[in-house]
Order: C-alpha cells, then structure tokens, then sequence
C-alpha cells in the first residue's frame, strides 16, 4: 500500500467486532477518506496512527463512529489535520470510553472531526501524542 500515491480506507474494519487494536496505518499513503474506516468495532480498545501523515486528510465521517470500547487513539507529536478542506460528521459518536492523552473525556457535544487533534494542543481533544 505504500506504493500508492493516495488511499482511502472508507469502511475498511467497518462492524469486525474481534478487534481489540489497530496498528501500522503509518505505512499507507495520502490518505483521503476515513469515512466508517472502524465503525461499530466494538471491541476495538485502542488504535495507533503514528507514522500516518494528517495532511492530506479530507473526510472523517465516523471514523470512529460506534467505538465504545476505544480508549486511545496514538498519533505522533506533530499531528495535524489541514487548516481547510477536511470534514467529518460525527468522527466520534459514541465513543463513549475515549480520552484524550490530557485527559479530556467523550461527550456527545464534542463528536466532530475538529477534536480529530491532540489533546491540550489548541483546546480539547481525544488524541494522545506518543513519546519517543
């Protein structure tokens, strides 16, 4: 998948309720889409993006959309979703064990893509930046 010059993982694990984590999305490129990407994966407790670049990020409906078991979402300390061009209704929807790494707690008022961002860094949010 590296190969390519631009991805989207819309409903790839969508509703796989034996996934407990995620890793190695560093190793895809130019992501696009994460729309349903782990949807209604409800043994999902924690996923790794470390390594994947932000930057090219467009849509994040539900990404996470269902996820109540997740706890924390690992992204790498410089994290950042574009400054314009990205959306995504409900990236978090009932996420209701999220926590972001400084400790902000799922609420059903905070599900949209703009807390798709690390923690404390420029106010709420549900990802927690890995320490080398």
């Amino acid at each position: 998948m590296a190969t390519y010059d631009h991805a989207n993982t819309n409903y790839w694990s969508y509703g796989h309720q034996s996934i407990t984590d995620v890793t190695g999305m560093g190793n895809l490129c130019g992501v696009r889409e994460m729309q349903h990407t782990f949807n209604s994966c409800t043994a999902l407790v924690e996923v790794d993006l470390s390594g994947l670049d932000p930057s090219s990020l467009e849509d994040l409906t539900y990404t996470f959309g269902g996820c109540s078991a997740l706890v924390t979402i690992w992204v790498d300390s410089d994290w950042a979703l574009p400054a314009s061009g990205v959306s995504g209704f409900q990236t978090f929807y009932q996420c209701t064990s999220l926590v972001g790494g400084a400790g902000t707690t799922y609420a059903s008022s905070r599900a949209g893509y703009q807390y798709m961002r690390i923690d404390g860094v420029g106010g709420a949010g549900y990802l927690t930046a890995k320490t080398s």
